[in-house]
């Protein structure tokens, strides 16, 4: 079974395709050894072995004659005497050359021209001479050249070079395929690189980033049909969630008039649930009101980041929030432990995030208690002296219109969407922190933010 990597498998074929092509090479090698043919290999060694001797045949202007040889060739003529000799020779017959004495010697001097093969005996043993001739001219002279080799000479050296040869082949095919693995490995990952820093893009994106496209720069072109499928779907997915979200807003927007216009005719009337039907239209502005918040904080295009002093904005949220936390009778402390650290982001939705969270400490607060709001340089924690949040419900309390008690009329179960929905668009974390004995406290983390030094500030 292949390997689900992608990696894997190039270097697995190609790895295939290597030892493949060194099978045949070695098939190539071991044929051009094999002493199938003796009379082929004999033959070929006699005549490069002649054509050696003719080009290596020199007279000097005292008529002194020299051939020059390669030094194991002149090695074998003197050591091997029995099987191998040469013998340059004259019109008249006379040698001008020869190798050193020796049986093979003198049967080549006595062997008939017609002949092309004879035998030395020696130690018991018959040893058995192929001879190659050919003329060679030098300064005007004709001269003939002889050449002979004996069958075991040739054939042990053909068997003592192909294991040569087959040893060093097979040593060379190693280190060619060690070196080829590790180039191939390091071809492969450079050109998986790409692929997986879109595919690290592409695991980032999300509902507030879908006007994200992947750029196929340094891929291969058989994945860019891939690529165009992929963005093709993001755009899809954001013209839906772009018309889901102005539907939304449409509808909160054409909503607002008519419940406003019901809200005046409840407020003239002399109907005897006149306060219970002004307490139901109020909840449904509060309901619109949020719809709107939520479909604002959740389109990226609707925040403008700038340098924001944390601190700031949240007291201008506690100040707007006065007089609902005097009707419950709540003292609402901002304690600013941040200084003149500068965050980027929104100020009119940091402004609603603070408001949220206060603003729902304040209904969960105990009546004639306090809202504790802490500015630190990497967040805020926003935190009541109410009953809390028990180990069920906290699952659950940034699901959109979620409440604690359904029968509770006064919130649109939004609000906390809503700051999740904000905090996302920052890149912040908000979490609710299950670790206060009494009281809720909800956290926000803005370490994700980059913040900014004082001498930035606009």
């Amino acid at each position: 079974m292949l390997p689900s990597s992608l990696t894997a498998r190039l270097m697995i074929g190609t790895m295939l395709a290597m030892l493949v092509a060194a099978l045949a090479a070695v098939l190539v090698m071991l044929a051009m050894t094999s002493p199938k043919l003796p009379d082929r290999l004999l033959r070929t060694e006699l005549q490069e072995e002649l054509d050696h001797l003719i080009e290596g045949l020199r007279r000097d202007a005292e008529g002194n004659f020299s051939v020059d040889l390669k030094p194991q060739n002149v090695n074998a003529y003197d050591a091997m005497t029995k099987d191998s000799a040469y013998c340059i020779v004259d019109s008249a017959g006379a040698a001008v050359l020869q190798s050193s004495p020796g049986p093979a010697l003198e049967a080549l001097r006595v062997l008939p021209w017609s002949f092309d093969s004879m035998t030395v005996a020696g130690n018991g043993t018959t040893i058995r001479l192929r001879v190659m001739q050919g003329p060679v001219e030098i300064q005007g002279q004709r001269y003939i050249v002889r050449v002979a080799r004996s069958d075991r000479l040739v054939l042990t050296l053909s068997d003592y070079a192909g294991t040569l040869y087959l040893r060093a082949g097979l040593v060379t095919l190693l280190l060619a395929l060690l070196t080829f693995a590790i180039v191939v490995y390091w071809t492969i990952r450079r050109m998986i690189a790409p692929l997986r820093e879109v595919s690290a893009i592409a695991a980032q994106v999300n509902p507030r980033s879908l006007g994200t496209r992947l750029r196929g720069r340094g891929l291969p072109t058989e994945v860019a049909p891939l690529l165009d499928a992929f963005n093709a779907a993001l755009a899809r997915l954001e013209n839906g969630f772009r018309v889901q979200q102005e539907f939304l807003a449409s509808a909160a927007h054409e909503l607002k008039t008519p419940l406003s216009l019901l809200t005046a005719e409840i407020e003239l009337s002399s109907a005897t649930n006149r306060e219970v039907l002004l307490q139901d239209a109020g909840h449904m502005a509060r309901q619109i009101h949020q719809l709107l918040h939520l479909a604002e904080v959740s389109e990226a295009h609707n925040y403008t980041f700038a340098p924001v002093r944390l601190a700031q904005i949240i007291q201008d949220a506690a100040d707007y929030l006065v007089r609902v936390s005097a009707q419950r009778s709540v003292s609402v402390d901002v304690h600013d432990q941040a200084g003149d650290v500068l965050l980027p982001a929104d100020a009119s939705a940091v402004f609603v995030l603070a408001k949220n969270l206060i603003e729902n400490a304040i209904h969960h607060a105990a009546a004639g208690g306090q809202v504790r709001v802490d500015v630190f340089p990497a967040g805020l924690s926003v935190q009541d002296d109410g009953p809390g949040v028990t180990p069920a419900h906290q699952s659950l309390l940034f699901k959109r219109f979620w409440r604690a008690n359904p029968r509770d009329s006064t919130g649109a179960g939004l609000g906390l969407a809503i700051c999740m929905e904000i905090c996302l668009s920052h890149g912040w974390g908000l979490r609710y922190d299950a670790a206060q004995a009494k009281g809720a406290r909800f956290v926000v983390d803005t370490r994700t933010s980059a913040a900014l030094s004082p001498s930035l500030r606009s």
